[in-house]
């Protein structure tokens, strides 16, 4: 059985054009592919992950009115880093995040590395079946937390995505 749903495979923007020859065809032409240009640049995600600020480009609609969008912005925290040094088994990490109106988080996640025999590499947050080994993340309206299990991280990488009011 087929799925007339088929993943959406193609480019936004072509890449072979037939310019037209005549001159007021080729402006509306160029006209029409810098619009296209733009709104594929514009519609697309940022990949910076910095401890600054940063817009993302994405948006999320507002609750009562879906035709209207806000920004989400993104932040990055080295927990580790913040720290100033490993965070024991056991430790709460906590420091202000400097973020003005958050309304709602749409992503909190992370990696980190723990010191155990083997090192291990895992996600933030981290759910184990042994409730001990967990590791929580969140941010309060003023701080970024994390609340460690029972292993040494050696790096913890906290982002957090979120709208702000206007």
């Amino acid at each position: 059985m087929f799925s007339s749903d088929q993943p959406l495979v193609s480019n936004q923007i072509p890449i072979s054009l037939d310019f037209p020859s005549e001159p007021d065809e080729l402006n509306l032409f160029v006209q029409m592919i810098i619009k296209r240009i733009a709104n594929a640049t514009n519609s697309k995600e940022s990949g910076l992950y910095i401890p600054l600020e940063i817009a993302t480009f994405i948006s999320y609609f507002t609750p009562g009115n879906t035709q209207k969008f806000r920004n989400v912005y993104r932040k990055t925290f080295d927990m580790v880093s913040l720290n100033g040094g490993n965070i024991g088994a056991g430790a709460t990490a906590s420091f202000p995040h400097d973020i003005v109106g958050i309304v709602a988080c749409t992503r909190i996640y992370g990696t980190a590395t723990t010191t155990d025999a083997p090192v291990r590499y895992i996600p933030l947050p981290y759910v184990s079946k042994v409730e001990a080994e967990e590791i929580q993340i969140y941010l309060t309206p003023t701080n970024v937390v994390l609340v460690n299990g029972t292993s040494t991280l050696t790096q913890a990488y906290v982002t957090a995505e979120y709208v702000k009011t206007a």
